[in-house]
């Protein structure tokens, strides 16, 4: 048995959920977390809030400049527009057989990092989970579906760490996914949490009016049917009617949740706008796919967020 030592890089809802999880389950966990939340954790532990439970975890949280030492797993979990902002950690915390898994929302962005960390081993990941920070050093999860999914992009799966990791990961409550087709598997991703999050900011609505059948509805699902149209120009086939699929992920999620780039753009600071809406538009053009509802929503919010 393998034991590994996971570092987290960032502390929102999403690598908090996974960093407690773990830590929970007597896993070897470093998070990283900067000012509030660092100070937050270190004081109160971690608290994850689901339904009417809240469990406290202790996890060992540090900044980046004091993290010291080799990480065997690195995930990554923070917004795609800090993601630069990590290579330098990324670099000094791995060694000759570190694997990094970035687990965030913009599609491809493994193959970019590798392209930025060469030498490094990157994979592709995505994540199904409904979490976000409530202050610091609190989490809310909205929802039970808690899986991660991970896979090198040409399919391999020779690596005894990354076999561990599926282990770990089943211990600690989180559902696993070691994929031989990560590139179809995280588009099938992208093509939930873009449209939710480029519906509901042209809306400005929660699930609970995505869910009612009507306007909304049809236009989230017909943004879920052109990331169908541009993944078959890609050569990627769905294993699931990624539509219905999606609309009953929707379905399950609280009346409440909205996409975290939705909540940046309503508070005035930086989203992931470019990479979950406009690069579908760029994608289309590239392809030669018509997306036309990618294009009103990404007109809109282009306008509204210039005040054209």
């Amino acid at each position: 048995m393998l034991h590994i030592n996971y570092l987290i890089l960032g502390a929102g809802g999403t690598g908090a959920c996974i960093a407690g999880y773990l830590a929970d389950a007597r896993k070897n966990v470093t998070l990283i977390a900067r000012n509030q939340t660092l100070e937050a954790i270190r004081r109160d532990g971690l608290l994850i809030c689901l339904g009417d439970e809240t469990r406290t975890i202790p996890v060992r949280a540090v900044s980046e400049e004091e993290y010291q030492g080799t990480a065997d797993i690195i995930f990554v979990c923070v917004k795609g527009y800090s993601l630069e902002e990590m290579y330098p950690l990324i670099r000094r915390a791995a060694g000759p057989e570190t694997v990094v898994i970035p687990i965030l929302n913009i599609y491809g962005i493994g193959e970019r990092m590798a392209e930025a960390l060469p030498g490094i081993q990157v994979l592709n990941g995505c994540i199904y989970i409904s979490a976000a920070s409530q202050r610091p050093g609190v989490i809310r999860m909205s929802g039970k579906i808690f899986r991660i999914v991970y896979g090198r992009v040409d399919g391999k799966k020779d690596n005894p760490l990354l076999f561990q990791l599926e282990k770990d990961l089943e211990e600690a409550g989180i559902e696993p996914v070691y994929s031989d087709q990560i590139r179809r598997d995280t588009l099938q991703k992208f093509a939930m949490v873009s449209p939710m999050a480029a519906v509901g900011a042209y809306y400005d609505v929660t699930c609970a009016e995505m869910k009612k059948p009507g306007e909304i509805r049809d236009r989230y699902a017909a943004c879920i049917a052109e990331i169908d149209s541009l993944a078959r120009a890609m050569g990627l086939r769905f294993p699931v009617d990624v539509v219905q699929e999606n609309l009953h992920i929707l379905d399950g999620l609280a009346d409440d949740c909205t996409a975290s780039m939705q909540k940046d753009l309503k508070r005035g600071e930086r989203s992931e706008i470019d990479g979950l809406v406009y690069e579908v538009v760029r994608m289309g053009h590239r392809m030669g796919v018509p997306v036309p509802n990618y294009e009103e929503i990404a007109a809109s919010l282009f306008k509204r967020l210039n005040k054209l």
